[in-house]
């Protein structure tokens, strides 16, 4: 079996949880002792660090519509993003953010999640402020460029992140309240641009100034608390006793990340990006993330093509957002609980397919309004998909690449989605609603090939690429042994002639 039941506690000793100690996985009061604790130190800081960054990533959109009823202090008018000038502007961020997603995460294995987390915020932070000081289009474009360079590798790293702390089957709600904090940043990003709005004219900074400094100070005052004093991994948690952290490690089963893992294991990356599924499930995705920065970006100027302006159109985005929370969050607990993720993907695919068909075919301010409602709520079929995703392949390596090229390559739908609503669509944006509207078609029918190739579970599967060769040099830390064709963690208990066989190997 490639390991001894006492290599393993030996490996127990190292981690200081006592000489004798072998964690019972069985034990669930325990288990759900330690899952509550990770919940209380991990989930605060990734939810309020996307918070930021979600208002750091759409605030140009906001500030669009900023005090848009005073022509000659609106971004608009003051760098003259006149024709597609805004659509470039929002599209060259996504260029380096693209290209450096993948490399992030490998980045992010050498020098600790804190640390890289950390200085990813501080550093959009930072650029985000200087933003204030642009004085024209050449200016933004640059200012953009950088931001995407400074934010790339933020959401896939978090995702990786998870992975070291959850199980499969525990993902899918920790990624939505994670991603629920986008649709508190989008209802809040209303509220604060609202606010921000009477700021115009102070202290010699227009509106959209003022809303660049206000986003982008918290970025870095955060980043500094997240490198300081976020955990890294389960083995090293300060917060778990000794034998919480054997039992955190141990109950990830043989297929998670772990903080041992090669940085970049060559083979197992080879077998992860030759597998034709990798490429359905990246296709799938950008297509989802096509709608996902439309809403992001275009729906302070939709609500505002309804007819509203000022202030009011600000307001106005943020019971969308509302809404959308209680469904992403909603949607995700119910598959962590039923342990099912591709209907629940599909559901929520064609609720939000459902918002771009109204926008598209209706003209009526109320009709398009309520299709807003349901387009906000894309990342309730994202988070069941990502959560599938996870749990198809199998340690740090093929983890790292499922979560950073597959985000880098959705994430090129942030370059393509605001081309899909050149300004002289408006109001309607009928190219764009119908275009979105098909994609989602189209994942609609490769989400149920996922699931007909790779089942409909949670749960780790055992032809995840490089899963064999983990189960061929892995020996539960509780004396049980992997059993082919069944699920990596339900591993029959082991007889005492097969312990004394591997003890004996």
């Amino acid at each position: 079996m490639g390991g001894s039941l006492q290599d393993h506690v030996d490996v127990e000793q190292d981690m200081q949880a006592g000489s004798t100690y072998v964690p019972d996985l069985n034990d669930k009061a325990m288990e759900k002792r330690i899952v509550r604790k990770i919940d209380m130190r991990i989930l605060p800081f990734i939810c309020i660090a996307y918070l930021i960054n979600f208002l750091d990533r759409v605030n140009l959109g906001n500030a669009r519509t900023l005090n848009n009823d005073i022509p000659e202090d609106n971004i608009v008018n003051e760098l003259d993003l006149r024709g597609n000038r805004y659509n470039l502007a929002v599209a060259v961020f996504f260029v380096p953010y693209v290209f450096f997603e993948a490399p992030s995460n490998f980045a992010m294995k050498y020098f600790s999640p804190s640390v890289w987390i950390g200085r990813i915020m501080i550093s959009w932070g930072i650029i985000t402020v200087c933003t204030a000081a642009v004085f024209n289009f050449s200016g933004l474009l640059a200012i953009r460029f950088f931001l995407g360079v400074a934010e790339a590798g933020f959401f896939p790293g978090v995702i990786m992140y998870l992975c070291y702390w959850y199980k499969p089957s525990e993902r899918a709600t920790r990624m939505a309240i994670f991603a629920g904090s986008v649709a508190v940043a989008g209802a809040f990003s209303g509220l604060l641009a609202s606010g921000i709005s009477f700021l115009n004219g102070k202290a010699n900074l227009a509106g959209w100034q003022w809303l660049f400094v206000l986003t982008g100070i918290p970025a870095v005052l955060f980043g500094a608390v997240v490198w300081i004093w976020m955990p890294n991994y389960p083995q090293d948690a300060k917060f778990l006793t000794p034998e919480e952290r054997a039992f955190a490690v141990a109950r990830m089963g043989p297929f998670a990340p772990q903080k041992e893992d090669k940085t970049f294991d060559r083979k197992i990356a080879k077998q992860t990006l030759l597998d034709p599924l990798f490429w359905i499930y990246a296709t799938s995705y950008f297509f989802m993330v096509n709608s996902l920065n439309s809403f992001s970006y275009f729906s302070p100027t939709i609500v505002a093509n309804l007819g509203f302006s000022g202030y009011t159109a600000q307001l106005l985005t943020v019971p969308p957002n509302a809404f959308a929370l209680v469904i992403i969050v909603g949607n995700a607990i119910h598959s962590d609980y039923s342990k099912e993720r591709i209907g629940h993907a599909m559901g929520a695919l064609v609720l939000v397919g459902t918002g771009y068909l109204l926008l598209a075919v209706l003209t009526n301010w109320i009709g398009r309004y309520v299709a807003v409602f349901l387009i906000a709520c894309t990342n309730a079929a994202v988070m069941p998909f990502l959560a599938h995703r996870t749990a198809t392949v199998s340690g740090s390596t093929a983890t790292a690449l499922a979560t950073g090229v597959t985000i880098a390559i959705s994430n090129c739908g942030g370059i393509s989605a605001p081309f899909l609503f050149p300004s002289a669509d408006g109001p309607e944006y009928a190219m764009g609603n119908w275009t979105v509207f098909g994609m989602l078609c189209a994942t609609f029918l490769m989400v149920i090939y996922l699931g007909f190739k790779l089942g409909i579970s949670s749960e780790y599967r055992d032809f995840a690429p490089g899963a064999q060769e983990q189960l061929a040099q892995t020996i539960s830390v509780e004396g049980k042994i992997p059993d082919e064709g069944r699920d990596s963690r339900e591993f029959p208990s082991a007889t005492a002639k097969d312990v004394e066989v591997s003890q004996n190997k």
